[in-house]
């Protein structure tokens, strides 16, 4: 397994500056909302911009944002999973794998009704950076940001997989669901074809496959 790491210095400088210089912790960060819902792409906006966002993009579905990618700077995507034409899942594989990727370590925070474990565990395995079960709150929202601003994941890369790694915190002793080796395998099929009486997952429960979100978090 190689491990690197990606771009976030840039973001987190252009973040620290912007603060310093009374633009707002965000306002010199660049988003690409994708949603095939205008009403869920507004209010996407709304909340990136009551938080201090200055620049954010729409696409309707994961073809329109990769034709955007290709001309214009993002710095996060926020995305839907179930899309026409392009799905999130898609979407992310192509941003992820595909020799012609316009940045193959995107932040992606993926945003879902999919709250079922299989469906946490397939996104995480596409690539995925951040998981959150719509509807979401604000808090939520910035914690997400932050993280990927102020500790961003190093990517790996193996025979099978290249993304995000799977933990943030790095625990001699740690011993829990995200250990290699003991983490659960994600299903091989999208989540029309999962078990519909399948539980779903708290959002508690899922940040712990993808090594938890900051500590302040309000819920």
């Amino acid at each position: 397994m190689n491990s690197f790491d990606g771009s976030a210095d840039s973001l987190r400088t252009r973040a620290v500056k912007s603060r310093r210089g009374g633009g707002g912790y965000l306002a010199e960060i660049e988003f690409l909302v994708v949603d095939d819902n205008e009403f869920a792409r507004y209010i996407t906006r709304d909340i990136l911009k009551a938080l201090g966002a200055r620049s954010i993009e729409f696409a309707k579905d994961g073809a329109e944002a990769l034709a955007m990618l290709k001309t214009i700077s993002i710095d996060i995507v926020f995305l839907d999973w179930k899309m026409p034409v392009l799905d999130g899942i898609e979407f992310t594989r192509i941003v992820r794998n595909s020799d012609d990727s316009p940045d193959q370590f995107l932040p992606i925070i993926m945003m879902t009704g999919y709250s079922e474990l299989s469906n946490v565990m397939y996104a995480r395995d596409a690539g995925v950076t951040e998981y959150l079960i719509k509807p979401c709150s604000a808090a939520q929202m910035l914690s997400r940001i932050r993280s990927i601003i102020e500790s961003p994941r190093s990517f790996v890369k193996t025979s099978k997989y290249f993304g995000p790694c799977r933990r943030r915190h790095k625990k001699k002793d740690f011993n829990g669901a995200e250990k290699r080796g003991a983490v659960p395998i994600a299903t091989e099929q999208g989540p029309e074809a999962m078990d519909i009486h399948e539980k779903a997952i708290p959002q508690k429960d899922v940040d712990k496959y993808f090594g938890g979100a900051n500590p302040d978090e309000v819920d």
